[in-house]
């Protein structure tokens, strides 16, 4: 399989990212906005689907950014992430909860027993990763029958997305000469077609039984750096189209509620 990034790199990005990381999910712009709808979203559907009292694992955990919803709707929480500074950040703020327990650990090597997980939420991890393959495979071990995975992805259709992709393939030949013909530094993450995403999902043998999309940005580049509040307030009421068909592809994310058979 092909390396699609370092993934000492991803973990550096991150543990570099930690201390203000949680930030970001109040920053009153899109990417701000994008965070706190994906959020509410897998809060939404654990809640439909997992009883309180539940131990729900939140794996790439980052800086503990659900662990108080989860508490708050009952759950107890299995924090897990690859880069150490982030579980330290975790420590800071829940590290004295009974109801939460925490590990360093890469999504592929979840150190618990086959089906001792009653969820699985994966937030902003699956675009990171050399091996998707591998990482749904774990999480199909780690949870019992009936459990579910809650999925999230970077849509690959979305007018904003495709914008972004457009606009960089014009100015990226100019950046490469300005650094003198290296590929730019930094992480890197994948986007994702709907139906192949479900296909993927489904061959490692989980049942996809929901797709909700969520930050319906209309904002293309630069209108969403010069006017962030403003890209937001109009993004917020258009939430409502999460499930609409059609218009819900607007969304620039995607969550699957998928289950072990």
């Amino acid at each position: 399989m092909n390396e699609f990034q370092p993934q000492n790199r991803v973990t550096t990005h991150f543990d570099t990212a930690a201390p203000v990381y949680g930030s970001w999910y109040e920053a009153m712009n899109p990417d701000g906005h994008s965070f706190r709808a994906r959020r509410t979203r897998c809060m939404e559907l654990l809640k439909a689907h997992i009883p309180t009292g539940s131990e729900v694992a939140d794996i790439a955990c980052g800086p503990a950014t659900m662990f108080k919803d989860l508490l708050d709707a009952g759950y107890r929480v299995y924090g897990t992430d690859i880069a150490p500074h982030m579980i330290e950040e975790c420590q800071k703020q829940f590290g004295s909860d009974s109801r939460v327990r925490l590990e360093i650990c890469a999504a592929e090597k979840i150190p618990v027993a086959d089906g001792s997980l009653s969820a699985v939420s994966a937030m902003g991890l699956l675009e990171y990763v050399n091996n998707e393959d591998d990482v749904l495979k774990e999480f199909l071990r780690v949870l019992p029958s009936k459990g579910i995975a809650l999925l999230t992805y970077p849509h690959f259709y979305s007018p904003t997305r495709i914008w972004n992709r457009f606009t960089h393939a014009l100015i990226s030949p100019f950046l490469k000469i300005k650094r003198y013909g290296q590929a730019p530094k930094g992480v890197k993450h994948r986007e994702y077609k709907l139906k192949e995403t479900i296909a993927q999902v489904e061959k490692q043998g989980f049942k996809v039984e929901d797709v909700i999309f969520y930050n319906f940005k209309t904002f293309c580049r630069p209108l969403d750096i010069l006017f962030p509040a403003l890209s937001v307030k109009i993004s917020e009421p258009l939430e409502r189209f999460a499930r609409t068909p059609i218009l819900r592809r607007i969304g620039t994310g995607f969550i699957l509620l998928a289950r072990k058979p």
